[in-house]
């Protein structure tokens, strides 16, 4: 344990910052549902599509959804991704 305690991940966001890792029970980790979005037309691509979706949906917390699978075509683009329980209650 404290092998884990010891790690750290630089932020994207801010590099004076790290994060300190954890070890923690399943119990505590959140459970996230799972959805299948299709998206007509031509792909606005995941990370502006998350944004838009989010601008528009105050309750959203796209930075702890999880992308599994995406597909995209000239005619549109199917996401599965799994969505926090919060967000799926305000969404």
């Amino acid at each position: 344990m404290t092998a884990v305690a010891d790690i750290t991940v630089p932020s994207e966001e801010d590099v004076s910052l790290n994060h300190q890792l954890q070890l923690v029970t399943s119990s505590e980790v959140p459970k996230l549902l799972r959805a299948e979005v299709y998206v007509s037309g031509p792909p606005p691509g995941v990370p502006r599509f998350w944004k838009l979706l989010k601008g528009h949906n105050a309750g959203l917390h796209t930075d702890r959804w999880l992308l599994p699978h995406q597909q995209s075509t000239s005619y549109g683009m199917l996401m599965v991704r799994n969505t926090d329980q919060e967000s799926a209650a305000d969404g």
